[in-house]
């Protein structure tokens, strides 16, 4: 441990101001806004921390027993006082350790700072990398690693689906909740950017086309079906609300009015808004149960891993197989061995 801590990075020749800036500039357009935004927030905290703990102004690169004791102070437990201080500074709700999760995610934003500053990046050293995969086992071995959102699988979904009036915010939840589960489970940010554009007639409903997605940097695009009774409900919010061309979603005002298009957080909102209306836990749903939803369905109904994987676009099997396995299970002739 002692050498973990006294290796320092070697620092390489940092790029020239104009250099930085048109990296920055190149790095933030590839970023989601309310990614920049959680990496803006992220690196705030981070310096508020280092400046209240070790006495260091905002410079790059960070050494790395600044990285690793960071890494410590928030598993493992801050000094009272910089905990104290944070909280007071607003930096922090209340004070406590942070989930792995937050430790990484606040890495994360440091890590892409380091790549457009153009320095040595201790963020992805072997160093930081072994000690955050050493936590991820302890976190595992105790129980407690990452707590997944519940399933909106369809029983969840059609009890969702009750609440929803045939007043215009109702005609917009239905269709906004149809249209994310049944064109593959959309994720949040790709429910947010629908636009009509993207969006083709065909017999029994519709074909949208995601132009970007998460696993889709480059924006190559590919086409999902809306049919039955998601197109429906898709082709009456467009009609009610009056919407022909720009984002299918939008917010609707206290007087019934459209306005503008739905944020990422309102889709999320609307989501838990729903199940708790359904007499759910709204605590245990996000924007993501309706993707997860989905694939679990698919393991319930027998659909095929390529079928399922064809709508959902997940690229690599291990994140989909977690859900799709546990909608499987059930299926599984081994599961009733004890009633032979």
């Amino acid at each position: 441990m002692t050498d973990l801590i006294t290796s320092e990075a070697a620092s390489i020749v940092p790029f020239d101001p104009e250099t930085r800036e048109r990296v920055r500039t190149i790095l933030e357009s590839g970023i989601a806004d309310n990614t920049r935004r959680a990496y803006a927030g992220d690196l705030r905290y981070f310096w508020s921390w280092a400046r209240l703990a070790l006495g260091l102004a905002e410079a790059y690169p960070v050494q790395l027993a600044a990285v690793v004791r960071f890494i410590t102070d928030h598993l493992e437990g801050l000094p009272e006082s910089v905990d104290a201080a944070l909280v007071a500074e607003g930096a922090k709700a209340r004070t406590g350790v942070h989930s792995l999760a937050t430790v990484a995610r606040r890495l994360a934003a440091l890590s892409v700072a380091h790549e457009a500053q153009g320095v040595e990046n201790p963020v992805q050293l072997p160093q930081v990398r072994a000690l955050l995969s050493a936590a991820r086992r302890g976190k595992a071995r105790q129980g407690l690693g990452t707590q997944k959102k519940r399933a909106a699988t369809l029983d969840v979904l059609n009890a969702m689906l009750e609440t929803c009036g045939s007043d215009l915010r109702g005609v917009r939840d239905r269709a906004l909740l149809l249209f994310a589960f049944a064109s593959g489970g959309r994720r949040r940010s790709e429910v947010a950017a629908a636009k009509v554009e993207n969006l083709n007639t065909v017999p029994g409903g519709f074909l949208y086309r995601i132009p970007w997605s998460k696993t889709d940097q480059q924006g190559v695009g590919r086409e999902v079906p809306v049919l039955g009774r998601a197109a429906v409900a898709l082709q009456a919010w467009l009609e009610a609300a009056g919407i022909v061309a720009g984002n299918l979603f939008r917010a609707v005002d206290r007087s019934g009015g459209v306005g503008a298009k739905l944020s990422e957080k309102a889709v999320a909102r609307i989501v838990k808004k729903r199940a708790r209306l359904a007499g759910l836990d709204a605590d245990k749903f996000a924007a993501h149960s309706l993707r997860s939803g989905f694939v679990t369905e698919a393991g319930r109904k027998g659909v095929s891993r390529n079928d399922a994987m064809a709508l959902t676009g997940h690229k690599s099997s291990a994140v989909f197989d977690g859900y799709y396995e546990a909608g499987a299970v059930a299926k599984n002739k081994a599961a009733r061995l004890a009633d032979d």
